[in-house]
């Protein structure tokens, strides 16, 4: 999966929210930003995930292993594609809002 995670502002870290995107793909791995801020290392915990509607979805975390890595993923991550009509390679561009443990859809682009 391609991502492509930048900061908010460009000096230096925004304490409030992190934009990243990604392609639709089958699973949403979170980008270690978005881990370190939601303390998911420390405790796995269920995420809010807010679609382009204002819909607004609560969804398990989990850890998955691929060749030695750990990566962290939303669980459902296919119901929500499916529920909100999006497709494999769509460019999905999310905000994380760290206050409210929040991954909020807020473009998605064909490619």
């Amino acid at each position: 999966m391609t991502k492509n995670a930048r900061k908010v502002s460009g000096d230096g870290m925004d304490a409030e929210f992190f934009n990243f995107s990604c392609k639709g793909h089958y699973r949403l791995r979170l980008p270690i930003e978005v881990v370190n801020r939601a303390g998911l290392s420390d405790n796995l915990q269920p995420l809010s995930v807010q679609n382009m509607i204002g819909d607004v979805g609560v969804y398990e975390t989990k850890t998955e292993l691929n060749s030695g890595a750990l990566h962290y993923a939303i669980d459902g991550w296919r119901k929500f594609m499916a529920d909100n009509h999006l497709e494999f390679g769509h460019m999905l561009h999310f905000t994380y809002v760290t206050s409210q443990k929040k991954i909020v859809l807020n473009d998605v682009t064909s490619i």
